[in-house]
């Protein structure tokens, strides 16, 4: 009976080739190995090497304080405002914030060049269509989030807290502080025209 033909297929030495490779590297690579070696030099000079060096080192220590305030109902309610703000920017259409830091870089530039105007010049500016249409927005908000501090807030354990009077004092300041620099900045907006 015959035996079948056994085929032999000599086996790889991945060393071998790892050797080559990296034998051929610095010949085929020479330009981004010696652009590394620059890179590595900046490092060091700056010193960047050593802060890195030092974040690994007290990276078990850096991870335990965060963690330790990430318990804390502070860092609950940073990491829920962050999420919320990451909300926000997300609904937030990139040309009104471009149009918006455009208007303002303008009225810098406005402000440093003219006078300023009267109250009457600047109660005019406010009744023109742009302004009256930007006003509506802010009076928008302005009612919302009102509204807002009328419901009480849940608080990370589900117990409902009672308002004070001043927990309720600093956001209606700091809403009425949005309204007027909202004010101020179409007015300063609108002079620039």
């Amino acid at each position: 009976m015959a035996e079948p033909i056994r085929s032999y297929t000599p086996q790889r030495d991945l060393r071998d080739q790892l050797r080559r490779k990296v034998s051929d590297a610095p010949v085929e690579h020479a330009a981004a190995v010696l652009s590394a070696y620059e890179l590595l030099q900046e490092a060091q000079d700056h010193g960047v090497l050593d802060t890195l060096r030092g974040a690994i080192g007290a990276g078990d220590t850096f991870i335990g304080k965060a963690s330790e305030y990430a318990n804390t109902p502070e860092g609950i309610r940073a990491l829920r405002n962050l999420l919320s703000l990451a909300r926000l920017l997300g609904e937030v259409d990139p040309a009104i914030l471009h149009a918006a830091a455009e208007a303002l870089a303008g009225t810098q530039r406005s402000a440093e060049k003219d006078s300023p105007p009267s109250l009457w010049r600047t109660l005019q500016r406010l009744t023109g269509p742009n302004s009256q249409r930007a006003l509506a927005r802010v009076a928008v908000f302005a009612e919302s989030f009102g509204s807002a501090l009328n419901v009480e807030p849940t608080h990370p354990g589900g117990e409902r807290k009672s308002r004070s009077a001043s927990g309720v004092a600093v956001p209606v300041v700091f809403s009425a502080a949005i309204v007027m620099a909202a004010v101020f900045w179409i007015g300063r907006r609108s002079s620039s025209r």
